[in-house]
């Protein structure tokens, strides 16, 4: 039993670190967790693997305009999560044109708070998940530490198991 016990506790930090959303029908899903300070997701279809692990950042640029000058610093690793959010979300409107009559947006939500606590900067990665896919984004809140910068490079990886159908913007 204290065997059992202590395997129990040595999980428990892992388990604590790793989030999940489902789409509202369930069958698609969203796992975030930090590898490392790293921020990385991956998503499965029916219980089997579509995206694997893969990582999420943003290389800033040095520069004299930037919140930190020359000494500016990227937001790709070193970060631990302060905070997560739960959401779902189900509307249908009417477009001017189209041709559909209807859209329905049913999603449920996933939002990551991280803090890089060598910098004292905070991002949010927030997560939608559709029945039939998945969204994601960067935000990030009014600080003192992140008051202007200029993004060199997005980092986000999508990691697919196969050779998928992919859309985006």
């Amino acid at each position: 039993m204290k065997r059992l016990t202590f395997l129990a506790m040595l999980a428990l930090p892992t388990m604590l670190m790793a989030q999940t959303v489902k789409s509202p029908n369930g069958d698609v899903e969203v796992k975030f967790a930090l590898d490392g300070g790293k921020p990385t997701y991956e998503m499965s279809y029916k219980q089997k693997a579509v995206v694997k692990p893969s990582r999420l950042g943003l290389e800033l640029v040095k520069s004299k305009h930037a919140s930190k000058g020359m000494d500016e610093t990227d937001l790709m690793d070193g970060f631990t999560v302060t905070d997560t959010k739960t959401s779902s979300f189900d509307e249908t409107w009417t477009p001017v044109w189209g041709e559909t009559s209807t859209i329905r947006n049913n999603y449920n939500e996933l939002a990551v708070t991280l803090n890089q606590p060598a910098t004292k900067r905070n991002i949010v990665i927030r997560f939608r998940v559709y029945d039939y896919g998945m969204g994601l984004r960067y935000e990030f809140p009014q600080q003192e530490e992140l008051n202007y910068f200029i993004i060199k490079e997005e980092h986000t990886e999508f990691a697919m198991t196969g050779d998928h159908t992919a859309y985006w913007i």
